[in-house]
């Protein structure tokens, strides 16, 4: 051990390493030694000799004008993608397919090309505004819709195609609905998160985070409200305030090149209108106000006491992009076996027949929810508990209630599809119908209203000198087709020019698929010969009379939908002047009653076809009456415009 300390103490030390000032180096530089000198450079001759570039001054500057051009592009497109819910990404691909399609029109839609390679190119067309509108989402699933609304006069496959927009869409995370949540409520809790701000609202721990339903705009989410009250609780998805302008205007940019340029169809001027109730749909201020209105409107009406209900809002939680209301347990009236399968008990209903009660009354009704879209999944194999309501009673409420809105009080729901329409059981055993969503409606004037009840009246009178006047006033040029298309069947009356089609006496038709698409053009260029003229009421009007013929022909047609049309018509024309706050005279009431009176005993007739479609269908195995109606409708459809409707074009909800 002392041995080596003493030779580590005898080690001399390391010297440090000193540059002296006048340091000679040498570098080999094109085979001669040079000296260096420190901070003088190099001579140019030392230097090697540059390499040419391979690019060109100009392609040097493409090139960086490209790079530059590709990081700004990529710097916005990252900044809308994050943090502007790609709105303009969106729509710019808009207008790309839009290019696109009327490319492919313009150059491949012509005379020499068969009816397969027309088909082909509407349906690669079809799946371009399909899986944009899909791909999209948000407003352009309401875009599909209107589209969908539409397609019975377009190609058979766009029809099929475009079916699909009436199914659920995906729901916003709770990370999403958090932030609406703070957006909307943050200024009474300011500093706390979107999930503290839901437990100082609602009953802590009842909010329930999975939405029961979502639609393209909103979602449903079920909670309690520190009363005790169950609520449904509608919350805007977040990228819907930002995206809603720039869609609406790529909307009519859509229909314009939809009917315009790929059909000629002069049926871009109703765009400016349906975007105008689109947008409405996004204020829940305004669905709030048009509930109430709803529910007063209903309770003035004798003949709805009871029958239709509307949930009650709360104004105190409700904001723009929030709505708070009454939780309603129904059942979706799409759920025919459900509705109509032998009642035990309100915790029975969906569960297997023989089901013990311990059991049903511990688990509850299976899936009952609000209407969601979802419904209590039936097997129609398997015997259930239902609610145990008659067809016809439900039929009847539901035809009533859409013919009081369109004839008496000028104010209709324009959005009745089966998942906002739910059927509970009262007391009695009888069906209430509860009408949800409210954000979309259309008002009419008490001119319009008056003239459409006429017009319905007539149609069963055959007064065809006032079907063509009211049908002149309104800009459309050919009485006969608009009759048919109200009546959803070949009006006799008139020239009989529908029912002669039917008939088979008139050959009619294209023979190419070219020539159908010219056909269909002219015969909608004649049918509307003044846009400014048509009241654009009637895109929506004529939905919801299609919708409820399609819930009726699933319920096996228990009613007489146009017998009940038409006598609520000619009920609304005793009242039109008392809605209009004009008074009628004694002798005038007498006058429009005991025409209503005579209107009855005419319609008599209209019950004797029912009755007899009624028979062959039981009897006889013939098509119900709906069924005999639609048959009639699309083979008006294929004669007179060449265009094929599919068994299922009135299903469209």
């Amino acid at each position: 051990m002392l041995t080596k300390l003493h030779c580590l103490r005898s080690r001399p030390p390391i010297p440090t390493l000193r540059f002296p000032r006048n340091i000679r180096s040498y570098n080999y530089i094109n085979g001669h030694t040079q000296h260096f000198s420190p901070l003088v450079p190099p001579p140019p001759s030392s230097l090697p000799k540059p390499h040419q570039s391979k690019l060109s001054p100009r392609s040097r500057k493409y090139v960086r004008r490209f790079l530059y051009t590709t990081g700004v592009v990529g710097t916005l497109w990252a900044a809308d993608v994050y943090l502007n819910y790609a709105t303009f990404t969106r729509n710019i691909r808009t207008v790309t397919t839009c290019m696109l399609i009327a490319a492919d029109y313009k150059l491949n839609f012509s005379q020499g090309k068969d009816a397969d390679q027309l088909s082909r190119i509407h349906e690669r067309n079809a799946d371009r505004i399909l899986n944009l509108c899909l791909h999209n989402g948000g407003l352009y699933q309401k875009i599909g819709q209107a589209i969908a609304m539409q397609s019975a006069i377009l190609p058979k496959v766009v029809q099929e195609k475009f079916s699909q927009f009436f199914d659920e869409t995906p729901q916003a995370g709770w990370k999403e609905v958090e932030k609406v949540l703070k957006e909307e409520y943050g200024h009474k809790f300011p500093g706390m998160t979107g999930s503290q701000i839901v437990d100082q609202i609602f009953m802590p721990g009842s909010f329930e985070k999975r939405a029961v339903g979502s639609a393209s705009i909103a979602q449903v989410h079920k909670a309690r409200l520190p009363n005790g009250d169950e609520v449904a609780v509608k919350i805007q998805k977040p990228w819907i305030q930002r995206q809603v302008g720039l869609d609406l205007f790529c909307f009519k940019a859509v229909t314009y090149f939809f009917s315009t340029w790929m059909f000629g169809l002069p049926l871009s001027f109703i765009a400016p209108y349906i975007c105008e109730r689109l947008y409405s749909e996004t204020d829940f201020f305004l669905e709030a106000e048009n509930a109430s209105r709803t529910a007063s409107f209903i309770a003035s009406e004798p003949t709805l006491k009871n029958r239709v209900y509307v949930p009650k809002t709360y104004p105190v939680y409700t904001t723009k992009r929030i709505l708070v209301a009454e939780w309603i347990n129904g059942i979706s009236v799409a759920e025919r076996q459900i509705l109509t399968s032998p009642y035990r008990d309100d915790n029975s209903v969906g569960h297997p027949v023989n089901t013990p009660r311990s059991i049903s009354n511990r688990e509850g009704p299976i899936a009952r929810l609000r209407g969601s879209g979802e419904g209590i999944k039936s097997n129609r194999q398997q015997r259930i508990y239902g609610l145990g309501v008659k067809e016809r009673d439900v039929m009847q409420t539901m035809v009533d209630v859409f013919c009081a809105q369109m004839f008496l009080f000028g104010w209709v729901h324009c959005d009745p599809h089966p998942g906002n329409i739910l059927v509970r059981r009262l007391p009695s055993g009888k069906p209430q119908l509860v009408l949800l969503d409210h954000g979309l409606y259309i008002t009419t004037t008490p001119e319009f209203r008056h003239q459409y009840a006429l017009f319905w009246k007539s149609l069963f009178t055959f007064d065809n000198t006032t079907i063509a006047s009211i049908a002149s006033s309104w800009g459309i040029g050919n009485s006969d087709l608009f009759a048919s298309a109200t009546l959803l069947k070949p009006y006799q009356g008139g020239t009989r020019e529908v029912a002669t089609i039917v008939s088979g006496s008139r050959a009619g038709g294209a023979k190419t698929a070219y020539e159908a698409n010219q056909q269909l053009r002219e015969k909608i260029a004649e049918f509307i010969i003044d846009q400014d003229r048509m009241p654009q009421e009637l895109v929506f009007i004529g939905r919801n009379l299609r919708i409820v013929q399609a819930n009726n022909h699933n319920f096996g047609a228990p009613v007489n939908r146009l017998k009940v049309i038409a006598n609520w018509a000619s009920y609304a024309l005793t009242r039109d002047m008392e809605q209009a706050g004009l008074r009628r005279t004694w002798k005038e009431q007498v006058k429009a009653w005991w025409g209503h009176m005579v209107f009855k005993v005419v319609v008599f007739g209209l019950d004797l076809g029912f009755w007899w479609g009624r028979v062959k269908q039981r009897l006889l195995g013939g098509v119900g009456f709906e069924e005999g109606l639609e048959q009639r409708l699309r083979q008006v459809a294929k004669r007179e415009f060449g265009v094929e409707l599919p068994e299922e074009s009135m299903m469209i909800g």
